[in-house]
Parts: C-alpha cells; sequence; structure tokens
C-alpha cells in the first residue's frame, strides 16, 4: 500500500518587497529543493505585501512543482487575513496560477489594468509579445518617457523576457509582473525563472569559459554586448536598462545561483549563502524622474568605439 505523502508547510507573512526579495528567496528554499510529491500548505495568513518580483519568484516556484506532479492531493492555501491584501493578489492574477492548490473565486469585477500588469507565464517565443507589451504599457502609464525612450524600453524589456526563452533553458518559462506606486513615486518590474542561471548561459559561448563564480557571471552579463548566443540578440537590454535607471535615480537587482548584485551606479555584488536555481531581474524606476534615453545612447556608443566592437572584440 502507498504510503501518504507528506506536507510540506511554507508560511509568508509580512512584507517581501523590493528591499525584502531575499526574504522570498528564503521562504521558498523547502518547496525549491522538494524531491518527491508532498501535500503543500501555503499559509498567506500573514502576509501584508508582495511586490511583483516577489510574486513572479513564488509563481514560478509553484508552476514546478505542478510541472512535476510534485503538488499532492491534500494541498491548502490560506488566504491573507488583509481583505487589501487579498484583493491585490487577485488583481495581480496571482491565485489563477495556483489553481492547483485551490481554485478562489474573485471577489470584485475586473477593471482595466493601468500602472500594472498582472503576473504574465510564458513559455515559448509566441507568448513573448504580449508579455513585453503588458510590461512596456505599464511602464508607461507609471513613468515619465517620451516616445524615444518609450521604444527603448520596450526594446529593453523585450530582450530580458526573451533571455528566459533562449537562455535560461527552464521548462516552466518564465513569469513576469510588474506594479507602479504613485505615493512612493515607484514603478517595479519581475521577471523570474528556474533555469540553469546566468553562469549557466554564459558558459554556452567559449567566450566566457573563464567565469568563476555566480557573481562575476552576473557582473559581465551587464557589460554591453555580452551574450551566451551572439548570432541572435545584442547583448545590451542589461546594461542599457542599468544606465537608465541610474539616471532615473532607481535600481536594478539582479539574482542567479548565489550571486547577487544589485544598484545602477556604484553596483552591490556578493555572494550569498542561499542557492537560487535559474535568474531574476527586477527594476525599480523613479515615477517622478525622467528616463532620459538618449544619453544612455551616447555612452554605448562611447564604449562601441573605444572597445572597437564591429571588428572581433566583442561577443559579435
Amino acid at each position: 500500500m502507498a504510503s501518504e505523502p507528506e506536507t510540506m508547510h511554507v508560511r509568508l507573512a509580512g512584507s517581501y518587497d523590493f528591499d525584502r526579495f531575499e526574504r522570498m528567496v528564503e521562504a521558498v528554499q523547502p518547496l525549491l529543493w522538494m524531491q518527491e510529491p508532498a501535500a503543500v500548505h501555503l499559509d498567506l495568513g500573514g502576509l501584508v505585501f508582495i511586490g511583483p518580483t516577489s510574486l513572479a519568484l513564488l509563481e514560478a516556484v509553484i508552476n514546478d512543482l505542478a510541472r512535476k506532479s510534485f503538488l499532492a492531493v491534500g494541498g491548502q492555501l490560506i488566504l491573507p487575513r488583509n481583505e487589501m491584501t487579498r484583493n491585490y493578489l487577485h488583481r495581480m492574477d496571482f491565485f489563477s496560477g495556483l489553481d492547483a492548490l485551490e481554485p478562489i473565486d474573485e471577489p470584485f469585477s475586473r477593471r482595466p489594468a493601468v500602472g500594472f500588469q498582472p503576473c504574465m507565464r510564458f513559455r515559448t517565443v509566441d507568448e513573448l509579445p504580449p508579455v513585453t507589451s503588458g510590461l512596456s504599457q505599464a511602464l508607461v502609464d507609471r513613468c515619465k518617457v517620451d516616445e524615444v525612450a518609450k521604444a527603448a524600453m520596450w526594446i529593453c524589456l523585450d530582450e530580458l523576457v526573451e533571455n528566459v526563452i533562449h537562455h535560461a533553458a527552464s521548462p516552466v518559462g518564465g513569469v513576469a509582473a510588474a506594479q507602479g506606486v504613485l505615493k512612493k513615486n515607484r514603478f517595479e518590474v519581475g521577471i523570474a525563472d528556474l533555469g540553469v542561471g546566468i553562469r549557466g548561459s554564459l558558459a554556452k559561448n567559449p567566450k566566457h569559459a573563464d567565469i568563476e563564480d555566480d557573481v562575476q557571471a552576473i557582473v559581465r552579463a551587464m557589460e554591453p554586448f555580452v551574450t551566451a548566443t551572439p548570432r541572435r540578440n545584442a547583448g545590451t537590454g542589461l546594461f542599457i536598462t542599468k544606465l537608465l535607471l541610474k539616471r532615473n535615480g532607481g535600481e536594478l537587482l539582479i539574482r542567479s545561483g548565489r550571486g547577487l548584485v544589485r544598484g545602477a551606479g556604484q553596483e552591490i555584488a556578493v555572494t550569498v549563502d542561499t542557492h537560487l536555481p535559474g535568474t531574476v531581474v527586477a527594476l525599480r524606476a523613479r515615477t517622478d524622474q525622467a528616463l532620459d534615453i538618449n544619453s544612455v545612447y551616447e555612452q554605448l556608443a562611447v564604449y562601441e568605439a573605444d572597445h572597437d566592437v564591429g571588428s572581433g572584440e566583442s561577443d559579435d
């Protein structure tokens, strides 16, 4: 007679915003390293707030468990006691990704998404355009951008979500979400996957075979024209995004393996104790400051000239 599956308890309480993202990485560790099916009890009763980056990671983890058929019968979902938090999770389409645990009906009628993009799951190239468009539109709704900057951010976001498909080798694909908070003059985008990570991706390109750890891999990936597949994209998405955020007063966070790089000017690059399979990229922009692309293009042109890009010195 088959034995009953074990019960896995995961409790989220308090806030998991951009500045507390590492709390989410630690919270999902038991789920990330499950080796066999279990009845998952996800307790959100004490949850106060969870930002789009943490939402994207949590949903990616749940989706991966569902793909592995690791969500055994008997799982439970305890909803947040705070009504505003519950409604926020509904609007961010978080519960629709947890049907494997427990279907949840929405208590209100939907309005068009303005200034935010609910969780979007994507696994194929054909699913990328609406993801990029949704994230870009949410950013335009909340941030100060002209038409040039709008087009540039579309290209950057497109490359970041495209990386999940072409580089991450993630069986479950990726999850992306965005949210603007006008009272705090902040706009955040989070993109998460559970693939091979930045180091594993860059290792496919012999030019980057010398990378020794996850931190070094992230730092190199933020340089212009660095890519695992030079014939597919330019490898400028992270570099341009970093410069845009630097001039805007925003911040970029990249987490992969045991590497964490955060900042947009003087970055903090550290090796952490907790391993995260795959990659999470988070952008936080100020909504009261413009995203100025012109100066970014000027700096990119200077870099291109200094490094003689096009004559064989770059990944191209």
